[in-house]
Order: structure tokens, then sequence, then C-alpha cells
């Protein structure tokens, strides 16, 4: 399992990677065409903002993943090694359970409500936009379970050490 969340590392990297380049190079010619041809181009803003989500929607697992999310430490620097194990524990179930039925069930039926919309000015189909969320909703499951694995050994070697 540490295996595959290597490999998604890497894949995630490399997208989000591409897609930061790919939101620099349209909004330069968007400024571009705006300021010295005079003639704005019409897809440019459109492109960058659904990049921009896509990018969020690849950024929050990767950043999970990667155990570099925000969180509070000063609350958590003060719970014992068990304490932390069993905060960790509870927060992993909260993001897989939140991920499982808000992001790929709600996600889904968003997307699937989006059947038949086009976007405005690229004219794809609004599906292609929405499926972000379930995507990374699936990429938060495959991340959070190795994790709870981990944090279950940690509560379990905390367990050993507070008996002996």
């Amino acid at each position: 399992m540490k295996k595959m969340t290597q490999v998604l590392d890497k894949v995630l990297e490399v997208v989000l990677c591409v897609m930061v380049v790919l939101m620099v190079f349209g909004c330069v010619w968007q400024i571009f065409t705006r300021f010295i041809l005079r003639d704005p181009s019409d897809w440019t803003e459109e492109f960058v903002k659904y990049t921009l989500i896509w990018t969020t929607m690849l950024g929050v697992p990767y950043a999970y993943g990667k155990d570099k999310h925000i969180s509070i430490g000063f609350v958590t620097s003060t719970f014992t090694k068990k304490g932390a194990a069993m905060d960790k524990i509870f927060n992993d179930i909260l993001i897989l359970v939140l991920s499982v039925v808000i992001m790929i069930v709600g996600g889904i039926m968003v997307s699937m409500n989006a059947v038949g919309q086009v976007s405005a000015a690229l004219h794809i189909p609004m599906q292609i936009y929405y499926a972000g969320v379930p995507v990374c909703g699936v990429m938060m499951v495959l991340y959070s379970i190795p994790r709870l694995s981990e944090h279950f050994a940690e509560l379990k070697n905390s367990r050993k050490e507070a008996e002996e």
C-alpha cells in the first residue's frame, strides 16, 4: 500500500506542476492579448478558473498524503503518544467518511446533474469540471487507508510502551 501512495505522489507532483505551468501560460496569454494585441482572448479566463479548481482538487489529497495539510499543532503537541495516535485515527476516519459520503457520492450526484451542460467559452461538458470532486474523494480514500494502518500501529506501540 505504501508503494501505491508513493506512485500516486509522483503522478500528482507531475500533474500539479503541469497544471500550474498551464495556468501561468493562460494568465500570460490573457495579459498579452488584452494589453499588447488589444483583443482579449475569450477562453483564458475560463481555462484558468477550471484549471485552478482541478489543481485544488488534486492538491488537497497530495497535501494530505504528504501530511502537509493545515493542522493546529499546539493542542495535539500536549497529547501523550496514545492520545496523539487516537486523535490521528479519529481525524483520518472522519476524513475517510467525509471523502466517501460527500466527495465521492455527492460529487457523482453533482456530476450527473450536469449532464447536457457545456462551459460557456471552451464548450467542454461540465461533468469534466465537476468530476474533480469525486476524483479528489477517491484519492483521499487511497491516502487515508494506509495512514489509518500506520496510526493503528502507533496506537498499538504506545499501548505496549505504557504497559512496560
